[in-house]
């Protein structure tokens, strides 16, 4: 405890969340009207933070008194308030009347007129005597309180009272979302965390603040997480549950009931539980205080499974619990499960791990089912472990399956291929026809992904593949379901073959078949998934995006492997980025970096996503973080091909910021670059790399390039990207380009095919109003660089036609948005471009800033009569009649716009 003390402002000198967090707590302390605020939130929550940036942010007219409940003092009578009461006579504290009254006049003492703050930490840890004291103090007006407890029910119930009595405003703490982890992180240690990094942090910790920073600092120092370049990116190694966060677990431990200590290390150990088992084994109390206290989560689904709420927790716990306990724990729960008769604890996998860390022998069948589980939730150490077990014992074609499988997930290509050659010789002899179609279907993603020594990557995955359906064709005498499901995995598996080469007509014709497109199954959510990219890329873009929609709400109620999901996932997100439909992948981003998926199912798009989104809609000091940080996580590990998309999106918007040596290296790098990436994935990037070159002042090069890709994709029926390149190239070009613009369009649904359509009508026409609603829905639809290029074209409209009214308009609204974009070259680009000679420019920007004709003489080492003749012709081309006129048209810096 802390006699009166005051809280300097300033105290903390890092940035952090939850500021309107702060601001609601000082306003409700310094209103005047209740008895203050109560904040609620589990250990770690960040209570005592929010307390202490609150109370430094008082001004001198509050003297903050703190006391401090514990364990300990819990069993004293006032034992949180003793050193408040040392100076009252022991007789008075059998009174609370006297007891009040010396409480009442101690702090009177110390605040020496100055209105009191009691804070109450861990309020929950009061004994009952300084709960009533507390609650008697905010009562009477004698103190207005600030207290922090886990829960309300375990302050006592005078101070419950007051919050019952509207007296005590509640405040509930959640753990942070993985927004508030990001941003915290990003303050605490400086730089942008990698999408992977952050979520990684956040799903270990829970978003419990507490655990994050003993996390981040623990992972940090073990190189887990590796600054670089100015950001941080997780590495190849799992998060580390050591040091200084296994201590705070342990410690959290260290407070439960023998009983609750059994229950949550049990759950621990097993990973999920039947809730009518656990029931027979523990005591209900004890499942229900773990409960309140959100350290145990029950689940909704049939039978109800119960499981530790903290992912961490379960991991740390699960490694300190001794052998001997662990294995008395499981020989409890075994017990029941026996008399019961119901499956194996641990909901499989966990379960598996469990018994051989008990030293249990496990069956095959059931070792080969945890392998299989493990490889669907991207833990291939965990499916190889499993399947060694079997070794000796009869190994399956099913085991190979699944070890090829890891060995593909550890990116290990060469083990897997190794496997796959043991069994050629056979070929195929003897060998299931599922298990056969599973493995050559393997084998043909491994030849996609890598390429066989003697050939191109594609062709050999289509050789493989059609190996697999001339055996289908030929088999008689198999059962006609396990035929029929091994031709609908052969048609996928073609399909994402197709996708990957481009080839989308193809898909169109493979995934035409009403039975293959169900959203009941996996292989029909991702059947359903390629046709939807082949219709978008084909121009039926709308179509495409209702049938996402479907896929995505689909994909939630069906049991997905990981990968599927991932791939469904980025094939969604990229589409959106595709069709130029920002907003609405700002929000699938956000809702579903949200759900407490592992970053395996979110995949490679999701760690540059949103900086794509903020490229476009003109936040490049956000961007340019974001993309960085997405590209040096993908050059570590890139599992979905999109580093080359991650460079080409940095540089451009390096290019758009005016950074012309970074974007120019990044360009470079991009060069030297030859992933294996997906055919619309290599279109976008290469879409990227032309507007950054045109950005870097190769503006005719870049049309032409843009207009060529263009052409191509338009002839191929690849209307989408083909609508992409020329968008750019006729917001760069001229009239004859807008009209070809106009003509793809029309050919695309969906509403930047209309934006496109829209532009193309106001150049032609010259319509310069049209061309200013143009850039405003643009800018409403998060597009803020097709805003800028179409306010652009509006003031050139308008310039042209003489229409000051117009002008002014479109000049306002263009250097609106050169200024958002941050770069100084920004608004003399659009100047040069569209209306003034670069000469004329240079005197417009310095007579802009209140440079004197003659000074403008001297700095550009001409005659005054010259930059009178300069300024003329400024007037007249702007429509401005003065410099103060001149000045609300031009921003720029005079700096910035030398000439040669």
């Amino acid at each position: 405890m802390s006699s009166a003390q005051r809280f300097a402002p300033g105290r903390y000198d890092k940035p952090f969340i939850r500021n309107h967090i702060v601001a609601e707590v000082v306003e409700t302390l310094t209103s005047g009207s209740g008895c203050g605020v109560v904040l609620v939130g589990e250990h770690g929550a960040g209570k005592s933070f929010i307390a202490q940036r609150a109370l430094e942010q008082l001004g001198p007219d509050y003297a903050v008194v703190q006391v401090r409940g514990s364990s300990i003092s819990s069993k004293l009578p006032y034992g949180a308030l003793s050193v408040l009461l040392n100076d009252l006579d022991a007789s008075h504290l059998e009174h609370p009347l006297m007891v009040l009254r010396g409480l009442t006049q101690v702090l009177h003492n110390k605040a020496q007129g100055r209105r009191v703050i009691l804070f109450v930490d861990n309020a929950h840890d009061l004994d009952e005597l300084s709960s009533m004291m507390v609650a008697q103090l905010g009562a009477g007006s004698h103190v207005t309180l600030l207290a922090a407890c886990v829960d309300l029910p375990h302050v006592g119930g005078d101070i419950m009272g007051l919050w019952k009595d509207d007296l005590l405003r509640r405040m509930d703490l959640s753990p942070f979302d993985f927004n508030e982890v990001a941003a915290s992180l990003g303050n605490e240690y400086g730089g942008q965390f990698s999408h992977a990094a952050a979520r990684a942090l956040w799903s270990a910790s829970g978003g419990n603040a507490l655990f994050l920073h003993s996390l981040a600092r623990e992972q940090i120092k073990l190189g887990t997480i590796i600054r670089q370049d100015g950001v941080w990116v997780l590495g190849n190694s799992p998060i580390a549950l050591t040091g200084e966060i296994r201590d705070v677990v342990k410690a959290r431990l260290n407070r439960l009931s023998p009983g609750q200590r059994d229950v949550f290390e049990l759950l621990a150990l097993a990973g999920a539980v039947p809730l009518q088992t656990l029931m027979k084994i523990a005591d209900p109390q004890d499942m229900d205080a773990l409960q309140e206290r959100a350290m145990i989560h029950v689940s909704h689904e049939h039978p109800p499974m119960v499981s530790v709420a903290n992912r961490l927790s379960a991991g740390i716990v699960a490694s300190v619990v001794p052998p001997g306990r662990s294995a008395e724990l499981r020989r409890r729960l075994t017990a029941v499960l026996q008399d019961s008769e119901q499956p194996d604890a641990g909901g499989g996998s966990a379960g598996v791990a469990w018994a051989l860390d008990c030293g249990e022998q496990v069956g095959p069948e059931q070792a080969l089912a945890a392998a299989r589980m493990a490889n669907n939730s991207s833990d291939p150490v965990a499916a190889l472990r499993f399947l060694n077990e079997m070794q000796g014992r009869g190994t399956s074609t099913q085991a190979t399956v699944e070890s090829v499988q890891a060995h593909m997930s550890a990116n290990n290509p060469d083990s897997a291929r190794r496997l796959l050659s043991t069994l050629d010789a056979a070929a195929g002899e003897g060998i299931p026809l599922a298990d056969w179609t599973s493995l050559q279907l393997l084998r043909a993603e491994l030849d996609r992904q890598t390429g066989s020594q003697n050939g191109s990557a594609a062709a050999d995955a289509n050789a493989t593949l059609q190996e697999i359906g001339r055996r289908l064709a030929a088999v008689s005498d198999e059962d006609q379901a396990v035929v029929d499901a091994a031709r609908q995995r052969l048609r996928v598996a073609e399909a994402e073959l197709a996708v990957f080469e481009g080839r989308y007509q193809d898909v169109l014709s493979m995934t035409d078949n009403p039975t293959g497109g169900l959203l009941d199954t996996e292989a029909g959510i991702l059947t359903a998934s390629l046709r939807c990219e082949a219709m978008a890329v084909t121009g039926n873009v709308a179509a495409a995006f209702g049938l996402g929609k479907q896929i995505i709400s689909s994909a939630g109620s069906v049991p997905l492997s990981d990968r599927a999901m991932r791939h469904i996932r980025g094939r969604f997100l990229l589409l959106m980025l595709l069709s130029a439909k920002f907003r609405e992948a700002a929000a699938f981003l956000s809702a579903t970096t949200g759900t407490a998926d592992p970053q395996e199912r979110l995949g490679g798009m999701f760690e540059i996503g949103q900086g794509v989104l903020d490229l476009h809609a003109g936040l490049l000091d956000d961007a340019l973080p974001r993309l960085r940080a997405g590209m040096e996580q993908l050059l570590a590990r890139d599992t979905d091909s999109v580093a080359g998309l991650a460079m080409a999106a940095f540089a451009y918007a390096a290019a758009l910021q005016g950074d012309e040596e970074k974007a120019g290296l990044q360009l470079a790098e991009l060069a030297q670059l030859q992933p294996r990436a997906p055919w619309l994935v290599v279109r976008m990037t290469r879409y990227f790399e032309l507007c950054a070159l045109a950005e870097l002042g190769q503006r005719a090069m870049a049309i032409r390039a843009l207009v060529a890709e263009a052409d191509r994709d338009a002839a191929a029926s690849l209307l989408a990207p083909g609508l992409l390149f020329l968008s750019a190239a006729a917001r760069l070009g001229d009239r004859q380009m807008a009209v070809k613009l106009g003509n793809l369009a029309a050919r695309v649904t969906g509403s930047f095919a209309g934006l496109c359509v829209r532009l193309a009508e106001g150049v032609k026409e010259s319509d310069s109003e049209q061309l200013l609603a143009v850039s405003k829905d643009s800018d409403a639809a998060s597009n803020a660089i097709f805003a800028r290029d179409a306010a652009r074209k509006s003031v050139s409209s308008a310039n042209d036609a003489g229409n000051r009214i117009a002008l002014r308009v479109g000049q306002r609204t263009q250097q609106s948005l050169d200024d958002r974009f941050g770069s100084p070259k920004n608004g003399l680009h659009s100047l040069t471009t569209s209306t003034l000679t670069a000469r004329e420019c240079e005197v417009a920007v310095r007579a802009a800033a209140g440079s004197s004709n003659r000074k403008i003489a001297e700095q550009m080492h001409v005659s005054v009569r010259t930059v009178e003749g300069h300024l003329y012709q400024v007037y007249s081309k702007l429509h401005v009649a003065s410099r103060s006129e001149l000045k609300d048209v031009i921003s720029t810096p005079a700096e910035s716009v030398r000439i040669g």
